[in-house]
């Protein structure tokens, strides 16, 4: 593991560890992923974040996106080049959900993604680890128009709370659904 990233995440207990089967493009990645808890303070290392996320709500409705593989609740994708984090989380949720956040989305937490099977001839992102941040926003509009056209995702709609709770989700959705529900 780097030395800047490994002393960053020196010391953090994971919230939950789980692996999971990823196809990146045409490439299958066996990858370990641990969810830990963050304060706004904490700042990880801007090299290794590759996307953000985030658990978006309004009020005490949470965002449920449909794809080919199921729902999640954690709305959100890569972060371009010369793009904050924010910025492309806010963009991101709009082209995924049609929904524009309220304010300024909190982070919450990060996923970290070590990858254990060979490192791809054409993989340009960092290896063998990556960093998700995970962010709670609030929806504040809804632009059906900015939706984005042929994208992965095939709906997305606010769902009572308690519904979402009882939705198969991963361990680390589970865990930042109990942070946010908690506080």
């Amino acid at each position: 593991m780097d030395k800047e990233l490994g002393a960053f995440l020196q010391g953090r207990s994971p919230l939950v560890e789980e692996r999971q089967d990823w196809l990146g493009g045409d490439i299958e990645l066996l990858q370990t992923r641990a969810t830990h808890a963050l304060t706004e303070a904490d700042s990880p290392p801007a090299g290794w974040v590759t996307s953000v996320r985030a658990l978006l709500t309004r009020g005490s409705q949470i965002m449920v996106v449909r794809d080919p593989d199921g729902e999640h609740i954690l709305p959100g994708g890569r972060v371009d080049e010369g793009e904050a984090p924010g910025e492309a989380l806010v963009r991101e949720l709009l082209e995924e959900t049609g929904w524009s956040v309220r304010g300024v989305p909190f982070l919450i937490g990060m996923f970290h993604y070590h990858i254990h099977s060979p490192r791809p001839a054409d993989y340009s992102y960092p290896y063998p680890d990556f960093l998700q941040l995970l962010y709670r926003a609030e929806a504040d509009s809804h632009y059906p128009e900015a939706l984005e056209v042929g994208g992965y995702e095939l709906g997305a709609e606010f769902r009572p709370r308690l519904e979402v709770q009882r939705l198969p989700l991963s361990l680390g959705e589970a865990a930042l659904l109990r942070i946010v529900t908690e506080n």
